[in-house]
């Protein structure tokens, strides 16, 4: 048997051993995969197929049945959000309603007990004048000083005005749907702010004027005599004014013509102002349905 040629020496690779009476091809090995895939998964495998791309086209109707879902859901959606601005701007309107009625009737209150007093105060000023303009004034000492100490005293009107304010400063007067109601409510505040701001600062500036002359006349040891709490009582003994110069008294009762005329057009005011409120609540119990 020749002896096989070594790969190194440049000879060919040594062929492997040969099974008798098999040919060549027969005694060459099969070949086994390493990782061989049995049969039945391969079975089961599952086949993909591409989509069609090649979609069928829509006709108009549906098309048309798309577009009638996509604008009832936006409009049903829509509808359903103003139902629900309207029921919450509905709740906050009746809130606003039944407090401003609070505050009118509380205002109602006020005003009839400032109109009350206003007037009596109106009587002592004029019989002030009148005694003032005797011809002898200390005559009746008693009773100058009564009216004198009480004719500065001022009687100031506080709205209950809360709600309106946070209407008009919150920005929320529209809500206010009542047409009728809405212009009520400003036309009485309007008639408000006059009275407080100019009337009542007029009034004052004419008081603070008369306090010279009141330093003038009167003795501050009757005046201190007179205090009882917040009120005053008529002196005794019928003190006399410090001067008894015409001009002074004169200068004095002038003071307190112009103080009268002022309280006079408080008065008038008030009086609009109380009807205005009176009229307004019972148009809010009307429109509203208030009881």
């Amino acid at each position: 048997m020749e002896e096989n040629t070594n790969i190194e020496d440049g000879g060919l690779a040594q062929v492997p051993d040969t099974v008798p009476g098999k040919t060549v091809a027969e005694n060459i090995p099969a070949l086994e995969p390493e990782n061989p895939v049995p049969i039945q998964e391969s079975e089961n495998m599952e086949v993909h197929h591409h989509p069609d791309l090649h979609h069928k086209r829509k006709d108009f109707k549906e098309y048309f049945f798309e577009f009638l879902m996509i604008f009832f859901a936006v409009t049903a959606g829509f509808v359903a959000e103003n139902i629900r601005e309207h029921y919450v701007e509905t709740n906050r309107e009746m809130e606003y309603i039944h407090s401003v009625s609070e505050d009118l009737k509380q205002d109602i209150y006020t005003l009839d007990s400032i109109i009350a007093v206003r007037e009596n105060k109106s009587i002592m000023l004029d019989s002030l004048l009148y005694l003032l303009n005797e011809p002898d004034p200390n005559q009746h000492g008693n009773d100058i000083y009564y009216y004198a100490r009480w004719s500065p005293r001022t009687y100031r009107f506080y709205s209950h005005d809360r709600t309106i304010l946070q209407l008009k400063n919150s920005g929320n007067w529209r809500l206010i749907h009542k047409t009728a109601v809405s212009n009520a409510l400003q036309v009485y505040d309007e008639l408000v702010r006059s009275l407080t701001v100019y009337i009542e600062q007029r009034e004052e500036s004419v008081i603070l004027i008369m306090y010279a002359s009141i330093n003038r006349l009167f003795d501050n040891r009757v005046f201190n005599s007179m205090v009882n709490g917040l009120n005053f009582e008529r002196p005794v003994n019928n003190p006399h004014l410090l001067s008894s110069d015409k001009a002074i008294l004169n200068e004095f009762a002038n003071q307190v013509h112009f103080v009268k005329n002022t309280n006079i057009y408080f008065i008038n005011t008030s009086v609009t102002l109380l009807t205005e409120a009176k009229k307004t609540l019972a148009l809010i119990n009307k429109e509203y349905d208030l009881k």
